[in-house]
């Protein structure tokens, strides 16, 4: 398997805007990045700031990896393996932040991810060797959040949203045709550890004024 590895610590004009959106970012909107192979490869990235830090592997061209990044030291890790159409967008906006997602099988897999404040960790993992694809939309803002999202089968579908500081989600979608909607919006909230082994659908909100 020929992996396409790129590492970059650059700095390029672009500003988040303020306030945590789940709308999927343009592609249009990044700059490509310059690869040593002659094979298209789509990876897209900008970056304002400073120490911020973006490693992609990708296995063939039809991944597609996007990252924006602002603050200073921020982390994403991204690695896209099988022969799946996968498609990672992520938005990070603040200090000490970090990503890190894994795609992988022969099913579709898109993930959309926006972290917003400092010190907040997202580690996602999704595989799909199915025909209906798997996809998440992850949102975090505050400081010194957490969420572990492992989505294994095909046709399972996430939405989490954390608000607030010191909140942590961890959650397993495995087998197929797992729904997930999980909003949290406060701070030092206990995590659930949802665990779903197919054709389940769970809606859950957690509140507090911490």
């Amino acid at each position: 398997m020929r992996f396409n590895r790129i590492s970059l610590s650059a700095a390029a004009a672009l500003m988040l805007g303020a306030g945590v959106t789940t709308a999927p970012l343009s592609a249009q909107s990044f700059t490509p990045v310059e690869t040593p192979t002659t094979e298209a490869f789509n990876v897209f990235v900008e970056q304002v700031g400073e120490r911020h830090e973006v490693t992609v592997e990708q296995s063939t061209n039809t991944q597609t990896a996007e990252v924006r990044q602002e603050g200073s030291d921020n982390e994403a890790t991204l690695e896209q393996s099988g022969n799946g159409a996968h498609i990672a967008v992520l938005g990070q906006n603040g200090v000490g932040n970090a990503a890190e997602i894994a795609q992988s099988g022969d099913g579709e897999a898109v993930a959309n991810l926006i972290q917003e404040g400092d010190g907040n960790a997202i580690l996602l993992s999704q595989t799909d060797n199915g025909l209906l694809g798997t996809a998440a939309e992850i949102a975090q803002s505050g400081n010194d959040n957490m969420i572990g999202l492992v989505q294994d089968g095909s046709d399972n579908q996430a939405r989490l949203v954390q608000n607030g500081n010191n909140n942590t989600m961890t959650a397993s979608q495995l087998n197929s045709g797992n729904r997930l909607e999980w909003v949290q919006d406060g701070s030092g909230l206990s995590d659930m550890a949802v665990e779903q082994t197919g054709g389940q659908t769970m809606f859950i909100l957690q509140t507090n004024g911490g």
